[in-house]
């Protein structure tokens, strides 16, 4: 047995006795009527004794409760001090929460979820329960939630009668080689954009990369399942989000160009960054009817079908050709932006005050006049422009260094009015600065216009 003191257990043995020793007292004489007197003596003996001890013991736990009280009065007081000096803090707190909580109402937002992963089992239960509609967007192509896991209920779905609609990316569009080159690594990009396509090419490195494999992958398997094949189109625009709505609820996600730097450099895809939102039809709530009629312009302005896909892709190469002699300009400029040494990514964004694009029209009747030596330079090429300056390939650099003022001479082409106006402004301007000159097979300068102070200094 433990030998420490026991003082609660001695306290009720104290009581048990002393009771014990009053009944006694109480009880005995009416039993046994000749008791001796010794007997009664020692029962209130007994009886005082147990007093004396309960006493004690009440004294003592009395001083316990005291100093148990002292100590959780001494721990409280700190805490109470911190909820004082920081009641302000919690009371905005808590107003943002409410705020929060009351501004998610109005929306009609149910819920939130970090990734369209925590989604995956409500959106499949919700496919397999819906009773009124199913419109999906963007779901092909989708991170965790993917369209051949959908395929039966979807097929089910249309047999009973439900609202069937089904909208994927048509990868032979501009904006799909767009997203292309977002999702592609920086070698794989290179050789997209350095292809040689004066001939029609089958094997064209776009079609090797995810956004081309995902949609032919989606035609194939959309030929297995025909009555979800009739409820499919194939959109041509930028769709700005993720999007599926189930019945009266929609689960929206939005797109955008970027990607987490902490995302894995595995998967390249753009489409699941940002949360999944929770939205249900309301009365008086009008979000989950925006987005509805979001995906309804989105059905109504799609006119290209599962048969018109698949036409487009048996022709894939020659479209993908012409995509490329149309937009070339524009894919080059993608690329060099996204894929430049990191060294050289603010040199070639920041730096410019203004965007510069390609000369895409026949090269007007230009040259350059330097007043210091009285020479006259033919312009032979307009390699591009911005606002402000024109990069030119001459024959002939002589005479020419940086900082140096220089006058623009010619006449504007009068069509089209795109380049006439272009030239129209410059030849305004007609005083430049040469800010660069490269010499080479191919010598250029670019120039750059001078504002009315320096013009005004040249002419003092």
């Amino acid at each position: 047995m433990s030998g420490k003191p026991r003082p609660f257990a001695r306290m009720l043995t104290a009581c048990f006795l002393f009771l014990a020793a009053v009944a006694l007292y109480i009880l005995l004489p009416l039993y046994w009527h000749n008791i001796p007197e010794i007997i009664k003596h020692l029962l209130l003996v007994l009886c005082a004794v147990m007093c004396v001890h309960i006493i004690e013991y009440a004294f003592f736990w009395w001083e316990i409760f005291g100093q148990i009280k002292n100590i959780l009065e001494e721990t409280i007081r700190p805490t109470n001090q911190l909820i004082n000096s920081n009641r302000t803090l919690i009371e905005k707190s808590l107003r943002t929460s409410n705020q929060l909580i009351g501004t998610a109402a109005i929306c009609g937002l149910t819920n939130i979820y970090c990734s369209r992963k925590d989604t995956k089992d409500h959106i499949y239960n919700a496919v397999k329960n819906a009773e009124k509609r199913l419109w999906l967007l963007g779901i092909a192509h989708s991170e965790i939630v993917q369209l051949d896991d959908l395929f039966s209920s979807l097929d089910e779905k249309i047999t009973c009668g439900l609202d069937v609609k089904i909208l994927l990316l048509d990868a032979l569009q501009a904006t799909a080689v767009f997203r292309t080159l977002l999702e592609s690594t920086a070698s794989e990009a290179t050789k997209i954009i350095n292809t040689d396509r004066t001939r029609i090419k089958p094997s064209d490195p776009f079609f090797h990369q995810r956004v081309y494999s995902d949609f032919v992958h989606a035609c194939n398997r959309l030929r297995s399942f025909p009555n979800v094949g009739s409820n499919v189109r194939f959109y041509t625009h930028t769709p700005n989000c993720w999007l599926m709505v189930v019945d009266n609820t929609a689960h929206f996600q939005p797109y955008t160009f970027g990607r987490s730097p902490g995302q894995n450099v595995s998967n390249l895809c753009i489409g699941d960054n940002m949360p999944v939102f929770k939205f249900q039809k309301q009365l008086d709530v009008m979000t989950f009817e925006i987005l509805k009629d979001h995906f309804l312009k989105m059905w109504v302005t799609s006119n290209i079908d599962l048969f018109h896909a698949e036409t487009r892709n048996a022709d894939r190469g020659r479209i993908v050709k012409d995509l490329f002699d149309k937009h070339s300009w524009w894919f080059k400029q993608v690329h060099g932006v996204l894929y430049k040494p990191k060294d050289k990514f603010v040199n070639a964004t920041d730096l410019r005050k203004f965007p510069r694009r390609p000369w895409r029209w026949d090269q007007p009747s230009l040259s350059l006049y330097l007043e210091d030596c009285k020479k006259t330079i033919t312009i032979t090429t307009i390699r591009d422009y911005s606002r402000n300056s024109l990069a030119v390939q001459i024959e002939d650099i002589s005479g020419l260094n940086n900082d140096q003022i220089v006058c623009l001479q010619g006449t504007s082409p009068p069509e089209p009015f795109e380049a006439n106006y272009i030239m129209d402004h410059f030849l305004k301007i007609k005083k430049f600065m040469v800010i660069r000159v490269e010499n080479g097979l191919q010598p250029i300068v670019g120039v750059q216009t001078i504002t009315e102070a320096e013009r005004d200094d040249q002419s003092d």
